[in-house]
Order: C-alpha cells, then structure tokens, then sequence
C-alpha cells in the first residue's frame, strides 16, 4: 500500500515519503512473497528489494497517517496510542497465506483502489 500510495502521490506532484510495516510477527524479518512482488510489477512497482518489518513503539507518533490494510491492524494501531484521527481503514483483505497469484493481484487492484480513496480524503489533487 505504501508504494502505491507514494507512486500516486508522485504522480501528482507530491514530495512524500511513506513506509510500510506489520502488525504481525510475520512482519519481522524477510521480504515480500514472490506473488506479492509479482502483482506490484504489473502496476509498475518494483518491491524486489522490499523487506519486511514490524510496527513497533518507535514508529508511533512519527506519521502524519496511518493507512491500515483492514479493521484489525487499525484496532491494533490504535491501541499502539495512535490517535483516532490519524488512523484510515483502506478495508483491503490480505491475501496471505493464500498462495495464488490471482488473490495477489486483485489485491493490487483493491489497494490501487484505497489509495485512491486515501488521496481523495486527505491530499487536495488538481
């Protein structure tokens, strides 16, 4: 989701940085599923070198926004102590564990579509 919502923002004239972690242990080491990176390439994103990481305290309250995949990362962001305001459900599902490389790219497809929502909500595009 970070990457397709910073290719966007890119794309319209934004100087932004966002990043991507876990709530899951999963999320603590190792990098993306080879579908995942697959999916990404026929968007025009190159998540080869993309590793994984984990939410942790250290991250909290450093971000401007916290865009979560699903309702259940953005209860647990909250209860990191992220404030309300700060939080947007993209109510994107994880294809994971699901091996099948078309769960991945219609999830690509939903993510394109969130990020689309977040820009709208958040960022004034002319």
């Amino acid at each position: 989701m970070a990457a397709v919502l910073e290719m966007f923002l890119g794309r319209a004239g934004f100087d932004v940085n966002c990043g991507s972690a876990g709530i899951l242990e999963v999320a603590e080491k190792g990098c993306a599923s080879p579908f995942a990176v697959a999916a990404a390439k026929r968007i025009g994103i190159d998540l080869s070198e993309h590793r994984r990481r984990r939410l942790t305290a250290e991250f909290i309250g450093l971000h401007d926004l916290y865009v979560c995949a699903d309702e259940e990362v953005a209860v647990a962001v909250l209860a990191m102590g992220v404030e309300i305001k700060k939080i947007y459900n993209a109510q994107v599902s994880n294809p994971w564990p699901v091996q099948f490389q078309t769960d991945y790219d219609r999830t690509a497809e939903a993510i394109m579509a969130a990020m689309y929502r977040v820009i709208a909500r958040y960022f004034s595009v002319e």
